[in-house]
Protein backbone atom coordinates (compact mmCIF):
# COMPACT_ATOMS: atom_id res chain seq x y z
CA UNK A 1 0.00 0.00 0.00
CA UNK A 2 1.74 3.20 -1.08
CA UNK A 3 1.43 6.52 0.97
CA UNK A 4 0.39 10.02 -0.48
CA UNK A 5 1.38 11.96 2.31
CA UNK A 6 3.95 14.30 1.35
CA UNK A 7 7.46 13.40 3.15
CA UNK A 8 8.03 14.88 6.42
CA UNK A 9 10.69 17.11 5.03
CA UNK A 10 8.34 18.53 2.94
CA UNK A 11 5.25 18.68 5.44
CA UNK A 12 7.46 20.87 7.76
CA UNK A 13 8.81 23.06 4.28
CA UNK A 14 5.16 24.11 3.79
CA UNK A 15 4.33 24.12 7.67
CA UNK A 16 7.42 27.05 7.72
CA UNK A 17 5.85 28.87 4.69
CA UNK A 18 2.23 29.07 6.47
CA UNK A 19 3.91 30.05 10.04
CA UNK A 20 6.12 32.83 7.70
CA UNK A 21 3.04 34.09 5.63
CA UNK A 22 1.04 33.92 8.92
CA UNK A 23 3.58 36.18 10.24
CA UNK A 24 3.85 38.11 6.83
CA UNK A 25 -0.08 39.32 7.36
CA UNK A 26 0.29 39.53 11.46
CA UNK A 27 2.60 42.28 11.35
CA UNK A 28 1.00 44.01 8.31
CA UNK A 29 -0.46 47.14 9.17
CA UNK A 30 -3.96 47.02 7.14
CA UNK A 31 -6.54 44.69 8.99
CA UNK A 32 -7.09 41.53 6.93
CA UNK A 33 -10.05 38.71 6.57
CA UNK A 34 -11.35 36.22 4.08
CA UNK A 35 -14.86 35.96 4.46
CA UNK A 36 -17.35 33.60 2.36
CA UNK A 37 -20.65 33.55 0.72
CA UNK A 38 -22.65 32.89 3.94
CA UNK A 39 -20.69 36.23 5.51
CA UNK A 40 -18.51 34.14 7.84
CA UNK A 41 -15.30 35.17 8.50
CA UNK A 42 -12.22 32.11 7.61
CA UNK A 43 -9.66 34.01 8.41
CA UNK A 44 -8.44 37.27 10.20
CA UNK A 45 -4.82 38.87 10.97
CA UNK A 46 -4.17 39.80 14.52
CA UNK A 47 -4.61 43.98 13.19
CA UNK A 48 -8.35 43.12 12.64
CA UNK A 49 -8.41 40.84 15.64
CA UNK A 50 -7.46 43.30 18.08
CA UNK A 51 -9.48 45.74 16.22
CA UNK A 52 -12.78 43.91 17.18
CA UNK A 53 -11.06 43.28 20.59
CA UNK A 54 -11.29 39.24 19.98
CA UNK A 55 -8.72 36.39 19.65
CA UNK A 56 -8.90 35.28 16.33
CA UNK A 57 -9.73 31.71 16.33
CA UNK A 58 -12.62 33.38 18.10
CA UNK A 59 -13.83 35.65 15.42
CA UNK A 60 -13.09 32.26 12.52
CA UNK A 61 -16.98 30.78 12.01
CA UNK A 62 -18.59 34.15 13.26
CA UNK A 63 -20.69 35.83 10.94
CA UNK A 64 -20.05 39.88 9.91
CA UNK A 65 -24.04 40.27 11.57
CA UNK A 66 -22.61 39.21 14.67
CA UNK A 67 -19.26 40.61 14.63
CA UNK A 68 -20.22 44.09 12.94
CA UNK A 69 -23.92 44.45 13.33
CA UNK A 70 -26.56 44.02 10.41
CA UNK A 71 -26.17 47.46 9.64
CA UNK A 72 -22.86 48.29 8.63
CA UNK A 73 -23.05 44.47 6.51
CA UNK A 74 -26.31 45.60 4.69
CA UNK A 75 -24.32 48.59 3.82
CA UNK A 76 -21.12 46.20 2.72
CA UNK A 77 -23.08 43.46 1.27
CA UNK A 78 -23.29 45.20 -2.49
CA UNK A 79 -19.39 45.73 -2.44
CA UNK A 80 -18.67 42.11 -1.43
CA UNK A 81 -20.97 40.79 -3.81
CA UNK A 82 -19.09 42.49 -6.99
CA UNK A 83 -15.75 40.83 -5.24
CA UNK A 84 -17.15 37.06 -4.54
CA UNK A 85 -18.03 37.27 -8.95
CA UNK A 86 -14.78 37.94 -9.76
CA UNK A 87 -14.24 41.89 -8.90
CA UNK A 88 -11.77 44.34 -7.44
CA UNK A 89 -13.44 47.07 -5.62
CA UNK A 90 -12.13 49.90 -3.95
CA UNK A 91 -13.89 52.49 -1.53
CA UNK A 92 -13.33 54.60 1.53
CA UNK A 93 -15.22 56.58 3.84
CA UNK A 94 -16.36 57.27 7.16
CA UNK A 95 -18.07 53.81 8.61
CA UNK A 96 -19.89 54.05 12.34
CA UNK A 97 -18.54 50.35 14.18
CA UNK A 98 -20.52 49.55 17.34
CA UNK A 99 -17.68 49.34 19.78
CA UNK A 100 -15.15 51.62 17.82
CA UNK A 101 -16.87 54.40 17.42
CA UNK A 102 -16.83 56.58 13.91
CA UNK A 103 -13.24 55.34 11.52
CA UNK A 104 -12.39 56.66 8.06
CA UNK A 105 -11.32 53.41 6.36
CA UNK A 106 -10.30 52.64 3.00
CA UNK A 107 -11.32 49.27 1.75
CA UNK A 108 -10.08 47.20 -1.07
CA UNK A 109 -12.68 44.18 -2.20
CA UNK A 110 -10.92 41.63 -4.34
CA UNK A 111 -12.01 37.50 -5.00
CA UNK A 112 -10.50 34.88 -3.03
CA UNK A 113 -9.08 33.15 -5.68
CA UNK A 114 -8.54 34.44 -9.56
CA UNK A 115 -9.55 38.09 -10.46
CA UNK A 116 -11.92 38.04 -13.21
CA UNK A 117 -13.78 35.02 -11.87
CA UNK A 118 -16.36 34.13 -9.52
CA UNK A 119 -15.19 33.06 -5.89
CA UNK A 120 -16.70 31.03 -2.71
CA UNK A 121 -14.85 33.96 -0.98
CA UNK A 122 -13.88 37.51 -1.07
CA UNK A 123 -10.82 38.95 0.75
CA UNK A 124 -11.66 42.67 2.44
CA UNK A 125 -8.17 44.35 3.16
CA UNK A 126 -9.00 47.64 5.47
CA UNK A 127 -6.71 50.58 6.72
CA UNK A 128 -7.56 52.92 9.00
CA UNK A 129 -7.11 56.48 8.28
CA UNK A 130 -8.57 58.14 10.83
CA UNK A 131 -6.16 60.36 12.06
CA UNK A 132 -4.80 61.25 8.64
CA UNK A 133 -7.92 61.94 7.85
CA UNK A 134 -8.74 64.14 10.69
CA UNK A 135 -5.47 65.83 10.16
CA UNK A 136 -6.29 66.99 6.82
CA UNK A 137 -9.81 67.82 8.28
CA UNK A 138 -8.41 69.94 10.47
CA UNK A 139 -5.59 71.71 8.26
CA UNK A 140 -8.55 72.37 5.82
CA UNK A 141 -10.37 73.94 8.48
CA UNK A 142 -7.40 76.29 9.50
CA UNK A 143 -6.68 76.87 5.97
CA UNK A 144 -10.78 78.25 5.62
CA UNK A 145 -10.16 80.23 8.73
CA UNK A 146 -6.82 81.60 7.36
CA UNK A 147 -8.20 82.19 3.91
CA UNK A 148 -11.43 83.99 5.67
CA UNK A 149 -9.12 86.38 7.37
CA UNK A 150 -7.07 87.25 4.46
CA UNK A 151 -10.23 87.47 2.69
CA UNK A 152 -11.46 90.01 4.96
CA UNK A 153 -8.43 92.63 5.07
CA UNK A 154 -7.75 95.20 2.75
CA UNK A 155 -4.38 95.10 2.23
CA UNK A 156 -3.31 92.68 -1.44
CA UNK A 157 -2.01 89.03 -0.89
CA UNK A 158 -0.70 86.77 -3.23
CA UNK A 159 1.83 83.52 -3.12
CA UNK A 160 3.42 81.86 -5.92
CA UNK A 161 5.07 78.61 -6.68
CA UNK A 162 8.29 78.06 -8.02
CA UNK A 163 6.24 77.12 -10.84
CA UNK A 164 5.42 80.65 -11.55
CA UNK A 165 1.59 79.62 -10.64
CA UNK A 166 -0.20 81.08 -8.34
CA UNK A 167 -1.15 79.50 -5.17
CA UNK A 168 -3.66 81.89 -3.20
CA UNK A 169 -4.56 85.32 -4.42
CA UNK A 170 -7.32 87.24 -1.91
CA UNK A 171 -9.77 89.42 -2.82
CA UNK A 172 -7.89 92.79 -1.60
CA UNK A 173 -5.12 91.72 -3.74
CA UNK A 174 -7.73 91.29 -7.21
CA UNK A 175 -9.90 94.22 -6.36
CA UNK A 176 -6.13 96.44 -5.98
CA UNK A 177 -4.90 95.73 -9.37
CA UNK A 178 -8.52 95.53 -11.29
CA UNK A 179 -7.97 91.50 -11.72
CA UNK A 180 -10.99 89.42 -13.15
CA UNK A 181 -12.16 87.06 -10.89
CA UNK A 182 -11.32 83.80 -12.60
CA UNK A 183 -7.92 84.64 -12.61
CA UNK A 184 -7.81 83.93 -8.31
CA UNK A 185 -7.76 80.61 -9.45
CA UNK A 186 -4.75 78.15 -7.86
CA UNK A 187 -2.81 77.47 -10.82
CA UNK A 188 -3.69 80.12 -12.83
CA UNK A 189 -0.19 81.44 -14.75
CA UNK A 190 1.55 84.37 -13.36
CA UNK A 191 1.79 84.92 -16.80
CA UNK A 192 -2.20 85.67 -17.21
CA UNK A 193 -2.30 88.56 -14.94
CA UNK A 194 0.97 90.00 -16.45
CA UNK A 195 -0.72 90.09 -19.76
CA UNK A 196 -4.18 91.16 -18.26
CA UNK A 197 -2.13 94.43 -16.84
CA UNK A 198 -0.11 94.95 -20.08
CA UNK A 199 -3.49 95.09 -22.06
CA UNK A 200 -5.01 97.35 -19.86
CA UNK A 201 -1.86 99.34 -20.61
CA UNK A 202 -0.67 98.90 -16.79
CA UNK A 203 2.79 99.14 -17.50
CA UNK A 204 5.74 98.89 -15.18
CA UNK A 205 8.21 102.04 -14.82
CA UNK A 206 11.21 101.75 -17.72
CA UNK A 207 8.94 99.47 -19.75
CA UNK A 208 8.28 100.33 -23.94
CA UNK A 209 4.75 100.09 -24.59
CA UNK A 210 5.71 99.54 -28.49
CA UNK A 211 7.24 96.39 -27.19
CA UNK A 212 5.89 92.98 -28.28
CA UNK A 213 3.23 91.36 -25.86
CA UNK A 214 4.74 88.33 -25.72
CA UNK A 215 8.51 89.75 -25.42
CA UNK A 216 7.19 91.92 -22.43
CA UNK A 217 5.19 89.06 -20.98
CA UNK A 218 8.11 87.08 -20.52
CA UNK A 219 10.51 89.63 -19.55
CA UNK A 220 8.15 90.94 -16.95
CA UNK A 221 7.80 87.39 -15.40
CA UNK A 222 11.37 86.42 -15.24
CA UNK A 223 11.42 89.70 -13.20
CA UNK A 224 9.12 88.56 -10.69
CA UNK A 225 10.70 85.02 -10.44
CA UNK A 226 13.90 86.24 -9.64
CA UNK A 227 13.34 89.45 -8.11
CA UNK A 228 15.07 89.25 -4.26
CA UNK A 229 12.25 90.10 -1.24
CA UNK A 230 12.14 93.65 0.02
CA UNK A 231 9.94 96.89 -0.63
CA UNK A 232 8.87 99.01 -3.09
CA UNK A 233 6.52 101.33 -3.70
CA UNK A 234 4.31 101.14 -6.91
CA UNK A 235 2.01 104.39 -9.27
CA UNK A 236 -1.14 102.60 -10.63
CA UNK A 237 -2.62 104.33 -13.44
CA UNK A 238 -5.05 105.82 -11.17
CA UNK A 239 -2.80 107.75 -9.22
CA UNK A 240 -2.61 105.39 -6.03
CA UNK A 241 0.00 104.48 -4.47
CA UNK A 242 1.11 100.84 -3.18
CA UNK A 243 3.70 99.86 -1.07
CA UNK A 244 4.83 95.95 -2.78
CA UNK A 245 6.24 93.70 0.13
CA UNK A 246 8.19 90.55 -1.11
CA UNK A 247 9.26 87.38 0.61
CA UNK A 248 10.85 84.62 -0.45
CA UNK A 249 10.18 81.55 1.58
CA UNK A 250 12.85 78.66 2.35
CA UNK A 251 11.47 76.21 -1.26
CA UNK A 252 11.65 79.39 -3.27
CA UNK A 253 7.64 80.23 -2.63
CA UNK A 254 6.83 83.94 -3.45
CA UNK A 255 4.61 85.68 -0.88
CA UNK A 256 3.63 89.47 -1.86
CA UNK A 257 1.89 92.01 -0.27
CA UNK A 258 0.43 94.96 -1.35
CA UNK A 259 -0.97 98.04 0.71
CA UNK A 260 -2.44 101.28 -0.05
CA UNK A 261 -0.51 103.99 0.76
CA UNK A 262 -1.94 106.35 -0.89
CA UNK A 263 -3.89 108.42 2.29
CA UNK A 264 -0.31 107.80 4.15
CA UNK A 265 1.48 109.57 0.85
CA UNK A 266 -0.68 112.56 0.85
CA UNK A 267 -0.77 113.02 4.52
CA UNK A 268 2.92 113.37 4.29
CA UNK A 269 2.60 115.71 1.08
CA UNK A 270 0.45 117.90 3.44
CA UNK A 271 2.54 117.84 6.42
CA UNK A 272 5.17 118.86 4.15
CA UNK A 273 2.73 121.53 2.83
CA UNK A 274 2.25 122.83 6.03
CA UNK A 275 5.90 122.92 7.16
CA UNK A 276 6.96 125.09 3.69
CA UNK A 277 3.95 127.47 4.51
CA UNK A 278 5.27 127.86 8.13
CA UNK A 279 8.51 128.82 6.59
CA UNK A 280 7.07 130.97 4.54
CA UNK A 281 4.77 133.04 6.99
CA UNK A 282 8.56 133.29 9.02
CA UNK A 283 10.25 134.59 5.91
CA UNK A 284 7.02 136.71 5.11
CA UNK A 285 7.05 138.06 8.54
CA UNK A 286 10.62 138.87 8.01
CA UNK A 287 9.83 140.55 5.23
CA UNK A 288 7.30 142.82 6.78
CA UNK A 289 9.61 143.92 9.60
CA UNK A 290 12.20 144.84 6.65
CA UNK A 291 9.70 146.59 4.27
CA UNK A 292 7.99 148.45 7.82
CA UNK A 293 11.74 150.04 8.13
CA UNK A 294 11.79 150.49 4.37
CA UNK A 295 8.24 152.24 4.23
CA UNK A 296 9.17 154.31 6.73
CA UNK A 297 12.42 155.54 5.41
CA UNK A 298 11.25 156.18 1.79
CA UNK A 299 7.60 157.85 2.75
CA UNK A 300 9.60 160.63 4.46
CA UNK A 301 11.44 161.72 1.42
CA UNK A 302 8.24 160.88 -0.87
CA UNK A 303 5.86 163.38 1.07
CA UNK A 304 8.38 165.97 0.59
CA UNK A 305 8.67 164.63 -3.08
CA UNK A 306 4.90 165.13 -3.54
CA UNK A 307 5.12 168.47 -1.58
CA UNK A 308 7.58 170.29 -3.23
CA UNK A 309 6.39 169.42 -6.90
CA UNK A 310 2.73 171.06 -5.85
CA UNK A 311 4.76 174.11 -4.78
CA UNK A 312 6.06 173.53 -7.77
CA UNK A 313 3.47 172.96 -9.91
CA UNK A 314 1.86 176.34 -8.38
CA UNK A 315 4.77 178.54 -8.83
CA UNK A 316 4.89 177.56 -12.69
CA UNK A 317 1.51 177.65 -13.29
CA UNK A 318 0.35 178.05 -17.26
CA UNK A 319 3.97 176.62 -18.18
CA UNK A 320 5.23 173.58 -19.27
CA UNK A 321 7.35 173.27 -15.84
CA UNK A 322 3.44 172.85 -14.32
CA UNK A 323 3.20 169.94 -16.07
CA UNK A 324 6.07 168.34 -15.42
CA UNK A 325 6.00 168.98 -11.37
CA UNK A 326 1.99 167.68 -11.40
CA UNK A 327 3.62 164.33 -13.50
CA UNK A 328 5.89 163.88 -10.52
CA UNK A 329 3.41 164.32 -8.12
CA UNK A 330 1.41 161.63 -9.49
CA UNK A 331 4.29 159.39 -9.47
CA UNK A 332 5.20 160.21 -6.16
CA UNK A 333 1.73 159.58 -4.92
CA UNK A 334 2.01 156.31 -6.87
CA UNK A 335 4.99 155.22 -4.85
CA UNK A 336 3.51 156.12 -1.74
CA UNK A 337 0.33 153.80 -2.65
CA UNK A 338 3.34 150.91 -3.47
CA UNK A 339 4.89 151.27 -0.59
CA UNK A 340 1.74 150.98 1.54
CA UNK A 341 0.43 147.73 -0.47
CA UNK A 342 3.47 145.84 -0.42
CA UNK A 343 3.56 146.75 3.48
CA UNK A 344 -0.19 145.46 3.57
CA UNK A 345 0.86 141.97 1.39
CA UNK A 346 3.88 141.18 3.70
CA UNK A 347 2.16 141.27 6.61
CA UNK A 348 -0.70 139.71 4.77
CA UNK A 349 -3.57 142.36 5.60
CA UNK A 350 -6.62 141.65 3.55
CA UNK A 351 -6.86 143.67 0.09
CA UNK A 352 -8.48 146.82 -0.61
CA UNK A 353 -11.98 145.75 -1.67
CA UNK A 354 -12.59 148.09 -4.22
CA UNK A 355 -14.07 147.44 -8.15
CA UNK A 356 -11.09 146.88 -10.18
CA UNK A 357 -10.59 146.96 -14.11
CA UNK A 358 -7.93 144.11 -14.33
CA UNK A 359 -7.22 145.63 -18.21
CA UNK A 360 -6.41 149.56 -16.87
CA UNK A 361 -4.72 147.65 -13.41
CA UNK A 362 -2.63 145.80 -16.12
CA UNK A 363 -1.88 148.88 -18.23
CA UNK A 364 -0.70 150.49 -14.89
CA UNK A 365 1.79 147.94 -14.02
CA UNK A 366 2.87 148.20 -17.24
CA UNK A 367 3.73 151.41 -17.34
CA UNK A 368 5.84 151.21 -14.51
CA UNK A 369 8.30 148.28 -16.76
CA UNK A 370 7.61 149.18 -20.51
CA UNK A 371 10.57 151.76 -20.61
CA UNK A 372 12.77 149.63 -19.09
CA UNK A 373 12.29 146.66 -21.31
CA UNK A 374 12.49 148.80 -24.24
CA UNK A 375 15.51 150.15 -23.57
CA UNK A 376 17.02 147.11 -22.97
CA UNK A 377 15.80 145.80 -26.63
CA UNK A 378 13.49 143.67 -25.72
CA UNK A 379 9.66 143.15 -27.50
CA UNK A 380 6.82 143.80 -25.31
CA UNK A 381 3.51 141.87 -26.91
CA UNK A 382 0.19 143.22 -25.15
CA UNK A 383 -2.93 141.39 -25.86
CA UNK A 384 -5.58 142.38 -22.85
CA UNK A 385 -9.45 141.58 -22.80
CA UNK A 386 -11.62 145.19 -22.14
CA UNK A 387 -14.90 142.99 -21.90
CA UNK A 388 -14.17 141.27 -18.70
CA UNK A 389 -15.95 142.65 -15.49
CA UNK A 390 -14.94 144.16 -12.78
CA UNK A 391 -13.56 142.28 -9.48
CA UNK A 392 -13.19 143.76 -5.96
CA UNK A 393 -9.56 144.03 -4.52
CA UNK A 394 -6.81 146.48 -4.71
CA UNK A 395 -5.55 148.08 -7.91
CA UNK A 396 -2.65 149.26 -7.11
CA UNK A 397 -1.37 145.47 -5.29
CA UNK A 398 -2.51 144.17 -8.96
CA UNK A 399 -0.02 147.05 -10.97
CA UNK A 400 2.39 146.32 -8.50
CA UNK A 401 2.00 142.08 -9.40
CA UNK A 402 2.53 142.92 -12.89
CA UNK A 403 5.24 145.14 -12.76
CA UNK A 404 7.38 142.57 -10.81
CA UNK A 405 6.11 139.89 -13.28
CA UNK A 406 7.22 141.96 -16.19
CA UNK A 407 10.62 143.10 -14.42
CA UNK A 408 10.98 139.51 -13.40
CA UNK A 409 10.79 138.76 -17.53
CA UNK A 410 13.26 141.50 -18.34
CA UNK A 411 15.94 139.90 -15.69
CA UNK A 412 15.54 136.54 -17.20
CA UNK A 413 16.05 137.92 -20.76
CA UNK A 414 18.92 140.13 -19.88
CA UNK A 415 21.34 137.68 -20.44
CA UNK A 416 19.47 135.06 -22.99
CA UNK A 417 19.95 134.20 -26.47
CA UNK A 418 16.70 132.93 -27.85
CA UNK A 419 16.10 131.26 -31.16
CA UNK A 420 15.67 134.17 -33.85
CA UNK A 421 17.48 136.22 -31.67
CA UNK A 422 14.59 138.53 -30.21
CA UNK A 423 14.18 138.51 -26.77
CA UNK A 424 9.96 138.82 -26.28
CA UNK A 425 7.68 139.50 -23.53
CA UNK A 426 4.13 138.68 -24.16
CA UNK A 427 1.44 140.12 -21.66
CA UNK A 428 -2.20 138.60 -22.53
CA UNK A 429 -5.30 139.13 -20.06
CA UNK A 430 -8.66 136.93 -20.97
CA UNK A 431 -10.94 135.35 -19.86
CA UNK A 432 -11.39 131.28 -19.23
CA UNK A 433 -14.65 129.85 -17.69
CA UNK A 434 -14.72 131.17 -14.51
CA UNK A 435 -11.75 133.13 -13.95
CA UNK A 436 -9.66 135.92 -15.80
CA UNK A 437 -6.46 134.89 -16.55
CA UNK A 438 -2.99 137.04 -16.52
CA UNK A 439 -0.26 135.49 -18.33
CA UNK A 440 3.21 136.90 -18.17
CA UNK A 441 5.48 134.67 -20.62
CA UNK A 442 8.82 135.29 -22.07
CA UNK A 443 11.47 132.90 -24.83
CA UNK A 444 14.37 133.39 -22.11
CA UNK A 445 16.06 129.91 -20.42
CA UNK A 446 13.15 128.84 -18.08
CA UNK A 447 12.25 127.39 -14.97
CA UNK A 448 13.54 123.77 -14.32
CA UNK A 449 11.04 121.63 -13.14
CA UNK A 450 12.44 121.22 -9.64
CA UNK A 451 11.95 125.04 -8.89
CA UNK A 452 8.32 125.86 -10.36
CA UNK A 453 7.42 125.50 -6.23
CA UNK A 454 10.08 126.88 -4.67
CA UNK A 455 10.82 130.51 -6.63
CA UNK A 456 7.65 131.71 -4.87
CA UNK A 457 9.45 131.07 -1.47
CA UNK A 458 10.62 134.41 0.44
CA UNK A 459 14.13 135.02 -0.36
CA UNK A 460 14.71 132.20 -2.57
CA UNK A 461 16.34 133.14 -6.16
CA UNK A 462 18.17 131.73 -8.96
CA UNK A 463 20.14 135.24 -9.64
CA UNK A 464 23.38 136.56 -8.82
CA UNK A 465 24.10 138.11 -5.62
CA UNK A 466 23.61 141.55 -5.52
CA UNK A 467 21.14 141.03 -8.07
CA UNK A 468 17.59 139.66 -6.18
CA UNK A 469 15.91 139.46 -3.33
CA UNK A 470 13.98 136.69 -3.29
CA UNK A 471 10.73 139.09 -1.99
CA UNK A 472 9.01 140.18 -5.82
CA UNK A 473 7.17 136.59 -6.77
CA UNK A 474 6.83 135.14 -3.00
CA UNK A 475 4.59 139.17 -2.81
CA UNK A 476 3.36 138.01 -6.18
CA UNK A 477 1.64 135.21 -4.64
CA UNK A 478 0.67 136.69 -1.84
CA UNK A 479 -1.18 139.19 -3.66
CA UNK A 480 -2.83 136.65 -6.20
CA UNK A 481 -3.88 134.72 -2.97
CA UNK A 482 -5.31 137.72 -0.97
CA UNK A 483 -7.64 137.77 -4.42
CA UNK A 484 -8.91 134.35 -4.32
CA UNK A 485 -6.85 133.49 -6.76
CA UNK A 486 -3.61 131.64 -7.31
CA UNK A 487 -0.16 131.70 -9.39
CA UNK A 488 1.99 129.47 -11.43
CA UNK A 489 4.95 128.79 -13.65
CA UNK A 490 4.73 126.68 -16.86
CA UNK A 491 6.66 126.50 -20.18
CA UNK A 492 6.39 128.45 -22.94
CA UNK A 493 6.19 126.92 -26.42
CA UNK A 494 9.36 126.88 -28.05
CA UNK A 495 11.51 127.90 -24.62
CA UNK A 496 10.80 130.55 -21.45
CA UNK A 497 8.97 130.52 -18.72
CA UNK A 498 5.15 131.49 -18.53
CA UNK A 499 3.79 132.78 -14.83
CA UNK A 500 0.12 132.52 -14.81
CA UNK A 501 -2.10 134.40 -12.56
CA UNK A 502 -6.07 133.57 -12.42
CA UNK A 503 -8.48 136.20 -10.98
CA UNK A 504 -12.22 134.85 -10.01
CA UNK A 505 -14.26 136.54 -11.56
CA UNK A 506 -18.17 137.03 -9.70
Amino acid sequence: MSSTLPPKPEIARLEAEVTLLRGVLDAAPARVCVINRERRYLYVNREFADFAGRRPEEIIGMTTTELIGPELTAKLKPVSDRALAGEVVRMEGWVDYRKNGRRYISYTFSPFGTQGAPSDAFINSMRDLTDLKRREEEAAAQRAHLRAILEGIADGVNIVGTDARLVLANRGFMRMYGFPEHLAAPGTPVAEFVRDRIRRSDFYAGEDPQRAEEELVVARVAQIMTAPAGRFEETRPDGRVVEVRRERLSDGTLVNTYIDITARREAERAQRASRDALRRNERLSAIASLLAGVAHEINNPLAVVAAQSLLLAEEAEGTPMAERAEKVRLAAERCGRIVASLLASARQKPARRDPVDLARAVETGLDLTVEAAQAAGMELRVELARDLPTIRGDADQIAHLVGNLVGNARSALAGAEPAGGIRRIAVTLRREGTAAVLRVADNGPGVPEALRERVFDPFFTTKPDGEGTGVGLALCRTIAKSHGGGIAVEDTPGGGATFVVRFPLG
